[in-house]
């Protein structure tokens, strides 16, 4: 199934930290971005594999063209950016030994990258994550959230894989912990970044590497960063980084970094979810809106539910900006409850019952599906349907 996305704010890209704390790779900054924005748009609660995606070429370029570096034209950027990200491997430590050393594993980002055009001409390529990523994207146990709008605007790729670190390490200490540490030898930070057979130069190696990492994480992320030279002698054989949150993170941040369990909610409950967002509704709000929604009436059909609790909104706001319209639907909702009873809430109820008895009259295995669905979780409805496939 191929799945198309756009720009869209507040993306939060979930990896598992066993994934960021090892994973050796150099890639710049540009690719990373791609990543995330991809990594962002899979739903490990909901997917149990991967998804083909699809980016429009136009928003590709947007994020391409949006670290300031210089422009190649179109065609070339996007030829050098496919064979790239085909071409890059990840390397991971293993427990395999050969000859009495660790002997270390490879694996590719993406199974495939390929071209291809829409239903109206348009042009975008259709990524398919590499399968032996899924413990680390869909089957998560401890996991980062990054957030992808603070990786716009770093230059480096050292600077987008350590802020990535530092994020991970904060989300799961930051309740013990106010400032965080972590130590590597100088051959470890290397390694981690890719690059263990350059930089033999120190000094060309903090100029060029560590100082802008430094720079670019304080100055665009909601990471504060120093680091420290651990010294043998007059040889430098390690560094230190010390991390905080900033106190000033800017509250849009925060409620992005918001997670939301929704593993809970059924199938209906679910669509009902996905509404509410594409209404600019908060997750956690929307989770909230629909945990209030009473009556066995509603139960299996909360996504109709809302689909009329919004086209009676829209019959009745004077709001025309998106976000003043999903405030004031909140407000309704949550505050004024106007759609617990009275007309509006006779209106649904017999709009819902025209669509159920439309339902059961032309489409009986969707009407059976409806009431199984009842009784599961979203993701277990889906794995039936799977199995049945």
């Amino acid at each position: 199934m191929s799945k198309n996305i756009g720009n869209k704010q507040n993306e939060i890209a979930r990896i598992e930290n066993v994934f960021i704390f090892n994973a050796q790779y150099k890639l710049p900054a540009r690719d990373q971005k791609i990543l995330l924005y991809l990594i962002s748009k899979i739903n490990p609660q909901r997917q149990v594999r991967f998804d083909r995606q699809v980016i429009a070429v136009k928003d590709l370029e947007k994020a391409l063209k949006g670290d300031g570096k210089k422009w190649g034209g179109l065609y070339n950027e996007m030829k050098a950016f496919q064979k790239r990200i085909i071409d890059a491997k990840i390397e991971f430590p293993t427990e395999i030994e050969i000859g009495g050393r660790k002997f270390s594993g490879l694996v590719n980002w993406f199974q495939s990258i390929v071209p291809v055009k829409d239903e109206y001409g348009n042009v975008g390529i259709e990524f398919l994550f590499s399968e032996p990523l899924k413990p680390f994207l869909i089957d998560l146990n401890e996991y980062a959230k990054i957030n992808y709008e603070e990786v716009i605007p770093l230059k480096s790729g050292f600077s987008a894989r350590m802020f990535q670190i530092f994020r991970a390490h904060r989300d799961k200490m930051k309740r013990y912990e106010k400032r965080s540490t972590l130590k590597y030898s100088v051959d470890e930070l290397k390694t981690l970044l890719g690059v263990a057979d350059k930089y033999a130069d120190w000094r060309n190696f903090k100029r060029k590497v560590v100082e802008v990492i430094e720079m670019e994480i304080n100055k665009h992320t909601s990471i504060k960063v120093a680091f420290e030279e651990k010294r043998q002698g007059r040889k430098v054989i390690g560094l230190i980084f010390n991390f905080s949150d900033k106190t000033n993170q800017s509250l849009e941040l925060k409620i992005a970094d918001e997670d939301v369990d929704i593993s809970k909610l059924s199938y209906a409950q679910l669509r009902a979810f996905d509404l509410l967002v594409e209404y600019q509704i908060k997750e956690a709000i929307a989770v909230e809106m629909i945990g209030r929604v009473g009556g066995s009436e509603f139960r299996g059909f909360e996504d109709w539910y809302f689909e009329e609790v919004t086209h009676i909104f829209e019959g009745k706001t004077k709001q025309e900006n998106q976000g003043a319209k999903a405030g004031t639907l909140v407000k309704w909702f949550l505050e004024m409850k106007i759609f617990e009873q009275g007309d509006h809430f006779s209106r649904i109820i017999e709009k819902l019952q025209i669509r159920k008895k439309k339902l059961q009259r032309e489409n009986v295995t969707a009407w059976g599906n409806r009431l199984m669905a009842k009784e599961m979780t979203g993701r277990e409805f889906a794995d039936m349907v799977k199995r049945r496939r």
